[in-house]
């Protein structure tokens, strides 16, 4: 039922961002900044859906696929707020808090994808042990 949640909230901030980043364009090409964010945003609603897939045959491949599916967009939004910031007009501010919302919600999905895989492996520890 969470993974549900999630899967809703994920799509729709990859919604938010990947149209924040489209209707800013001109500035992203302005400044020299990729919009390579717009379109891999879209790997947010498939981490919880991964995690929900995978952490039963193996926590660890979840896991990865949950990094997988939320670095990259955390590490582009990062380099695209440091330089939107350094470039030191109001004009960058709507682009700046669309790189913003990506690096919030990929850490959010970070947070979730190791969150899932620590209570994964915790339950695992304590049953193996209540079991021996």
């Amino acid at each position: 039922m969470l993974d549900i949640a999630f899967v809703i909230f994920f799509g729709v901030m990859a919604y938010r961002v990947a149209s924040a980043v489209r209707r800013e364009a001109p500035i992203f090409l302005e400044f020299h900044q990729s919009k390579a964010l717009g379109a891999i945003v879209f790997l947010f609603p498939l981490g919880p859906i991964a995690t929900l897939f995978l952490v039963a045959r193996s926590p660890l491949l979840a896991l990865v696929a949950g990094l997988a599916c939320y670095l990259p967009s955390l590490l582009i939004a990062h380099r695209i707020t440091g330089a939107l910031e350094r470039a030191g007009t109001d004009r960058v501010k709507e682009a700046k808090s669309a790189a913003s919302q990506a690096f919030g919600t990929a850490l959010v999905g970070l947070i979730y994808a190791v969150g899932v895989f620590l209570y994964v492996v915790i339950l695992r520890v304590y049953f193996s042990s209540a079991n021996a």
